[in-house]
């Protein structure tokens, strides 16, 4: 719809405890994503069609937030629908965001 000069990037966080995102479980993208090391990373999808159809089709999907309904977890789906995944080992909830149930404003 945009052209080639545009991609979609997906975003995507191992634990963020003020928001409710416990460590992810064994099996999910987010736990292969935060067995990597490091702080962050951004991955190409290549539209799925790089990667093994059998390890894409395994993955679960984690369990999402228990305070941040606007999180949703990757899936398998995330290599199709999107051109990069940037991916945050931890993160912490954003000063100025709305306040989430049983948290205060930074």
């Amino acid at each position: 719809m945009l052209g080639t000069q545009y991609a979609i990037i997906g975003t995507g966080v191992g634990v963020s405890k003020e928001n409710g995102i416990a460590s992810p479980e064994e099996g999910s993208l987010e736990a292969r994503l935060t067995a990597l090391g490091g702080a962050a990373a951004l991955l190409p999808t290549y539209n799925g069609k790089r990667l093994p159809t059998t390890e894409i089709a395994a993955l679960s999907t984690r369990t999402g937030s228990t305070k941040n309904t606007t999180y949703f977890p990757l899936s398998a789906e995330s290599f199709t629908d999107f051109d990069y995944l940037a991916f945050f080992h931890e993160t912490d909830y954003a000063r100025g965001g709305w306040p989430l149930p049983d948290t205060q404003a930074h």
